[in-house]
C-alpha cells in the first residue's frame, strides 16, 4: 500500500517524550502513529462485526481471563479414575 505524508500538530513536550520512547523501542514516530490508526480501524471493524452478529459490546480480555470464561466440560481425570475403579471391581486386580 502506498504511504501518504501528513502534517500533525502535537504538543511539544508530548512529542519530545514520544521521540525518546520511539528511539528506545527502535521504531519510528510514523510507525507508532500508523500502528495506532490501524488499531482504531480494527476496533471499528470488530464492533461492526459484533453488531452484525448481534453480540453487543465485547469486553477486552487478557489471556488469563479466557479460560475462566469457557464453559465447564467433563473432568477427564475423574472419568478415567471412575472407569478404572469399575474395571477393578468387575475383573479384580
Amino acid at each position: 500500500m502506498a504511504k501518504k505524508k501528513v502534517t500533525l500538530s502535537i504538543d511539544e513536550d508530548l512529542l519530545s517524550e514520544v521521540k525518546k520512547l520511539v528511539a528506545l523501542e527502535g521504531s519510528t514516530l510514523s510507525g507508532i502513529v500508523e500502528e495506532y490508526l490501524e488499531g482504531l480501524v480494527f476496533e471499528r471493524w470488530i464492533q461492526e462485526l459484533c453488531d452484525s452478529l448481534d453480540l453487543g459490546e465485547l469486553e477486552p480480555t487478557s489471556e488469563s481471563e479466557i479460560p475462566l470464561g469457557r464453559p465447564k466440560g467433563l473432568n477427564a481425570a475423574e472419568i478415567v479414575r471412575e472407569l478404572r475403579e469399575r474395571r477393578t471391581e468387575e475383573y479384580g486386580r
